[in-house]
């Protein structure tokens, strides 16, 4: 009991309690404005919006290239601000390129991508802007993680969360769908312009969006080629949660049944970000004291400690009372129920293995680990769709994502041991 204590003041302490609360509110924003649209839109426009935000889910990690996420890792070992600094302005401005090059690729593909959905087209054309806030927003908040700042990052994400909800439900009031998405996209550019502004008046350091760096202290190959592997290794995050939904439009063509299967995965899916919590508020951290064996497993011990009984909670909550929860859909979604117990399952091994040790990996530097790790699961998921939709339609899918997440837990547990054995080598040649 002692240690469940220490572990929860020292999550206080790092400023996890600010982030907790912001991702809560973020999260809740979130769960409302999907509810708004299931409850606004017809059960046909709802498929087609949610199969095209799929795609984008899948495509978003790469945003930027992946720029941001090498900054996190990056500066985050590194104790000079001017070279914290020159790896900033390179994520902005080299990202911003990338990013524009992934609009180009989406816009020209859209039509082929959506062929078997052809009214989703729109929507996926109009998560082009999305594609370039997010790389945004992500950069910024970023550096404010870099810097230790977790109270600004937590208010950054609780401004975002507000916007979001304000300029989402403008749109849906004025536009339906396509109002929404405009709306959603243009939420975290408006944000990271107003955190970049603070940030820049406050530290009175010559931050350019745009600016040339010329003295990185690392090579942008290798910068570049940690972005891209990092991002390949959230897809998976994604993956496990967006190509089901895929598949169902690609297998069965059917935008009701798309919508029946992503308002079940809307419950488990929003659950992810409580772990995810925990991750974002230590990852700095954890990157500093990546060659220390007894601290990473410690701090693994402790986090199963908290996590074991949040588990516990929500599933406790949801077995006992599901039949309640899920009228908030409305009556056409009470189908929706028997898939979301299946996929509550996921909530088990993503909570204890898949968040936690995936989290680490990248921490330590391992990014290319969780990339391979996506691979396996890109190819499993996909098989066991293949396979199973057919069979057993949109349930075929839900078994296909469970099966292939707890496969990948324990793909996570497996590579965080090879790690510590490496650590042990390491010590063994010194």
């Amino acid at each position: 009991m002692y240690k469940f204590r220490q572990s929860i003041s020292s999550f206080t302490q790092r400023g996890g309690i600010h982030i907790f609360s912001s991702t809560i509110l973020l999260r809740i924003v979130q769960f409302v404005l999907s509810v708004l649209l299931i409850r606004l839109l017809s059960k046909d426009q709802f498929g087609d919006l949610s199969y095209a935000f799929s795609i984008t889910q899948l495509i978003i990690p790469f945003s930027g290239g992946g720029l941001y996420l090498s900054l996190l890792h990056y500066a985050s070992i590194r104790s000079d601000a001017r070279e914290k600094l020159a790896l900033f302005n390179h994520t902005i401005r080299r990202g911003f390129v990338y990013s524009l090059l992934l609009v180009a690729i989406i816009l020209l593909s859209a039509g082929l991508l959506t062929s078997t959905m052809p009214s989703s087209a729109i929507y996926l054309r109009l998560f082009c802007l999305y594609v370039l806030a997010y790389h945004f927003f992500h950069s910024i908040v970023s550096l404010l993680r870099v810097k230790k700042r977790n109270k600004a990052y937590a208010y950054s994400l609780t401004g975002n969360a507000l916007l979001v909800l304000a300029l989402s439900l403008t749109g849906i009031l004025f536009a339906n769908g396509k109002g929404y998405v405009i709306g959603f996209s243009l939420a975290p550019a408006l944000t990271a312009c107003i955190i970049f502004i603070a940030i820049k008046r406050k530290d009175k350091e010559h931050y350019g969006l745009f600016r040339h760096a010329t003295d990185l202290p690392v090579k942008a190959r290798q910068y570049t080629r940690y972005g891209l592997f990092a991002g390949l290794g959230n897809v998976a995050s994604q993956m496990a949660w967006q190509l089901d939904t895929i598949m169902i439009g690609i297998l069965l063509a059917q935008s009701t049944q798309v919508a029946t299967y992503k308002a079940a995965s809307l419950i488990p899916f929003s659950l992810i970000f409580i772990p995810s919590v925990f991750m974002q508020t230590d990852f700095v951290y954890i990157a500093e004291k990546y060659e220390q064996k007894q601290y990473l497993i410690s701090y693994y011990k402790k986090y199963l400690m908290v996590f074991l009984l949040i588990t516990a909670v929500i599933l406790g909550i949801w077995y006992s009372c599901g039949d309640l929860i899920v009228r908030i859909f409305g009556p056409e979604y009470i189908d929706a129920k028997p898939l979301i117990n299946i996929l509550m399952i996921n909530v088990f091994t993503t909570f204890l293995f898949r968040v936690p040790l995936g989290n680490m990996l990248a921490a330590v530097g391992k990014a290319s680990w969780n990339s391979y790790s996506a691979m396996a699961l890109l190819g499993i998921n996909l098989l066991l769709n293949l396979w199973l939709i057919p069979l057993f339609g949109v349930y075929g899918a839900a078994y296909a994502t469970v099966s292939s997440i707890a496969l990948s837990s324990l793909l996570n547990v497996i590579l965080f041991l090879v790690y510590l054995k490496q650590l042990d080598k390491k010590v063994t040649e010194k």
